[in-house]
């Protein structure tokens, strides 16, 4: 039987692809939250059946379903972030349908998403990632892994970058001479090329794992390389890594935690706000706001010391 709303969601890909020419990362994660949309609301086949209760329905099944995490552990509710997240991607495409007039109003238009509040216990600590290098220390045999894997880690922490720019990071982008590392236009989500300085201690943990990589004959031109062929690592290898270094460290993290703990250090130190928007590639200067926003009080205690009055 034919599906409206999926031949109309294919349609949007496609001007998504080819016509507004969106990155890549940006269209699977619309293909992500409308996969699941239709999972969890297989009765929505057509678009007249695209309306605010219908939708209020879908946030309602996602917050009270069982999912299964990690070795069969069953969790029940979702963050604000992750129902923040899926409103937006869907509004897109509802936005996409209204225009195109295959729909009189967005249905989310009568929704307003919830509100998210970043703050400290997002990050990453110290702890957590001397666990991180001790389960790479203590659990890889392989000397191209263990370098790899202690370089992905390095890099993580000192750049702060997003996982779609981590992956995409090639030979060239690596400036020794001026120790910097470029991060390209075209695989950043704000579309914004942008330098970020060389901390010695990625510059040597880099250095260690490209004369590994160069001692097996790897060619890739990208940074990152597949533990399975001469290719750079892929969104899957990606998450099949992180999955693994989840389950020998015990530290239960996601990538973005450590873009945000890399931008809270920076904040915390003193850096300008203008500064860290230019390292975390931000192209509306709101987006870097919310690092500062999870300050502590006891985090600003000298900034008020400088007071002399």
């Amino acid at each position: 039987m034919q599906n409206e709303l999926l031949d109309l969601f294919t349609s949007f890909v496609n001007e998504c692809k080819y016509s507004t020419r969106l990155r890549n990362e940006t269209i699977r994660g619309y293909q992500a939250v409308f996969n699941l949309f239709i999972k969890i609301m297989p009765e929505i086949t057509e678009t007249e059946f695209l309306t605010t209760p219908m939708l209020n329905e879908f946030f309602k099944r996602i917050q009270t379903r069982n999912r299964i995490v990690g070795r069969n552990t069953i969790k029940v509710g979702v963050k604000n972030s992750t129902i923040k997240t899926q409103w937006t991607k869907l509004n897109v495409f509802f936005t996409w349908l209204e225009n195109k007039e295959h729909i009189t109003i967005n249905p989310l238009k009568g929704i307003r998403p919830p509100k998210v509040s970043y703050n400290d216990y997002r990050r990453i600590d110290e702890s957590d990632i001397n666990k991180l290098f001790s389960a790479v220390v203590n659990n890889t045999r392989n000397p191209f892994l263990f370098k790899r894997d202690t370089m992905m880690l390095s890099l993580l922490i000192h750049t702060g970058v997003r996982r779609g720019e981590f992956i995409s990071i090639q030979i060239r982008d690596i400036d020794f001479t001026n120790n910097l590392i470029t991060i390209r236009g075209e695989t950043s989500k704000s579309g914004i090329t942008r330098m970020i300085p060389m901390h010695p201690t990625l510059k040597y943990h880099i250095n260690e794992y490209l004369k590994e990589r160069n001692r097996l004959g790897y060619r890739t031109e990208f940074l990152i390389a597949s533990s399975v062929n001469d290719r750079g690592l892929t969104l899957e290898g990606l998450k099949h890594w992180t999955n693994r270094m989840v389950e020998i460290s015990g530290v239960d993290f996601h990538l973005h935690k450590f873009r945000h703990s890399f931008a809270c250090e920076l904040s915390e130190k003193g850096i300008s706000i203008f500064a860290l928007q230019k390292l975390m590639g931000h192209s509306d200067i709101r987006m870097t706001s919310k690092y500062t926003r999870s300050l502590k009080a006891e985090d600003m205690m000298n900034e008020i010391m400088k007071i002399n009055v």
